[in-house]
């Protein structure tokens, strides 16, 4: 028999288990509440710190970029346009300590590499009046710099061996034909519109200069693992920016040959060159001085592609890091050095995280 005592005691227990539900579903949604506002707060807090940071480590850029814009300007000043790797521009710097880190960049010559703009022959000239036209050797009607990466690119090892001469001439014909403004393809490894239509995704060809070195990687031929070889060694600038023998890169110059010759200097003999080359402490004043050395002279004499060589560079890259917190960042800067209102000035171009 249920009686009025025990009745009120079940009453009792159910409603302290209905407080107890009501207090740890309150708990709960305290707790979710107050981790959500957490996170959030947290997240908020990494962003403004990133933010923070970020401001930071551009304001160490700047201020480094400032500083190799000045010493490539007293470098001009002092020194005169020759420029050489001895020079106090294009020594490596010990890193600067700043507060949230460090801070240090390296100076290079542009002109140290070859410049993809340069890879297009000029329009054939036709022949003189009375004289035949004949079948030209499709090594004479390339262009130097086009000769020169032929070779650049034999010394060069891949995964599945080096590259041979044929896949080189095509590689270039497929640069020529993404350079030149006509719809002609070039040899047996040009390509034109149709071709780079017909790929998945299709993409469209320039048909003109290059803006960056990234198309390099559109061209037909090149693999990802040719093209992250190449990188080091290719620049992006205006036609016609030759290079300075003073601060080739060795693999570039181990690309110099007789000018008949398609082959590449040996190891070896690439490694004479250089050596030759870095024992002028106060580099060549000229390009005929360089292959007028006992080295050059031996392997190469005057046969050789002289015409795209210089002693002195107008375009320098900047490359920047700093740690800023636990991040290190980094930039990339084009510098111009040249005249400018009859004045001369060291400016920006366009900065980058990519490849110029």
């Amino acid at each position: 028999m249920i009686t009025g005592a025990s009745l009120n005691k079940r009453t009792g227990k159910r409603e302290r288990g209905v407080v107890l539900i009501m207090a740890l579903l309150i708990v709960v949604l305290v707790t979710t509440v107050v981790v959500s506002v957490s996170w959030r707060f947290g997240l908020a807090m990494a962003r403004n710190e990133n933010r923070w940071h970020g401001s930071q480590a551009r304001a160490y850029m700047e201020g480094a970029e400032q500083l190799a814009r000045k010493a490539l300007f007293d470098d001009l000043m002092e020194t005169g346009p020759v420029d050489h790797l001895n020079e106090l521009w294009a020594q490596m710097a010990e890193p600067l300590p700043t507060d949230e880190g460090w801070i240090r960049g390296t100076i290079e010559d542009a002109h140290g590499r070859i410049n993809l703009n340069n890879l297009i022959r000029p329009a054939p000239t036709p022949p003189k009046q009375g004289q035949r036209g004949g079948t030209q050797d499709p090594w004479d009607m390339l262009s130097s710099t086009q000769r020169l990466f032929v070779r650049l690119l034999q010394t060069i090892e891949l995964e599945e061996g080096p590259i041979t001469y044929q896949a080189a001439m095509e590689l270039v014909d497929a640069i020529q034909d993404w350079l030149d403004p006509d719809d002609q393809i070039s040899g047996y490894g040009g390509a034109e519109g149709d071709f780079y239509r017909d790929m998945d995704p299709p993409y469209p060809i320039t048909n003109g200069p290059m803006t960056n070195v990234s198309e390099l990687s559109l061209i037909k031929g090149m693999t990802p693992e040719l093209y992250e070889k190449l990188l080091p060694l290719v620049i992006v600038l205006p036609y016609g920016e030759k290079m300075n023998v003073n601060t080739l890169k060795p693999e570039i110059l181990r690309a110099f040959n007789r000018r008949s010759l398609t082959l590449p200097l040996t190891a070896e003999e690439g490694n004479r060159l250089d050596n030759e080359r870095r024992s002028a402490q106060e580099g060549f004043r000229s390009v005929d001085e360089f292959f007028s050395g006992p080295e050059a002279n031996v392997l190469i004499g005057q046969e050789a592609e002289k015409d795209i060589l210089d002693v002195s560079s107008r375009y320098f890259l900047f490359n920047a890091e700093t740690l800023v917190g636990e991040q290190v960042r980094r930039s990339k800067t084009l510098l111009f050095r040249g005249q400018l209102d009859g004045k001369n000035h060291v400016h920006v171009i366009r900065r980058s995280d990519a490849n110029f």
